[in-house]
């Protein structure tokens, strides 16, 4: 993962990795909390609850980066969590295939409070189906959102 400042023409400098990449894990699927002062992703890190799990890591006043943080148990499992997102009301969107779910990966919310999490909540059907669902965004104020699946009907192997 990496981390760059965009320009007034829009181009992107002073690109550079943050200091919790590593050849030995992925860092993947990042995204800001709404304060901007954490950021979410996902990561299959030594010392995770599963194959692969949700981390935050604080945004520190002068811009660098404190340590990341699993974020334990309510939310991750022994199986795979990915695609965190925040939404503009501190909810916490991510997919999980280690959630009671209806089939691969499926899409979960659960609130942020503070350095805790509400109940974890399956987002049923039609946005779940026994498909790959993931990388969800929602947009409370207009109440329209996008995923991304694998499900039959689609034009590729993943479509949004």
């Amino acid at each position: 993962m990496f981390r760059a400042k965009v320009g007034n023409d829009g181009s992107w400098t002073d690109i550079k990795p943050v200091h919790f990449n590593s050849d030995e894990y992925s860092v993947a699927h990042p995204t800001l909390s709404v304060d901007e002062k954490k950021l979410y992703f996902a990561s299959d890190m030594p010392g995770g609850q599963g194959q692969s799990d949700i981390y935050k890591v604080a945004i520190n006043s002068d811009g660098t980066f404190g340590e990341p943080e699993n974020l334990g148990s309510d939310i991750n499992t022994e199986g795979r969590e990915f695609f965190p997102y925040i939404s503009s009301n501190n909810t916490l969107y991510f997919s999980s295939d280690g959630h009671l779910g209806i089939g691969g990966l499926d899409v979960f919310a659960a609130k942020v409070k503070d350095n805790s999490y509400g109940a974890v909540r399956n987002l049923g059907t039609p946005l779940n189906s026994n498909s790959d669902d993931f990388s969800f965004t929602f947009n409370e104020d207009s109440k329209k959102g996008f995923v991304a699946s694998n499900r039959d009907g689609g034009k590729g192997s993943d479509d949004i």
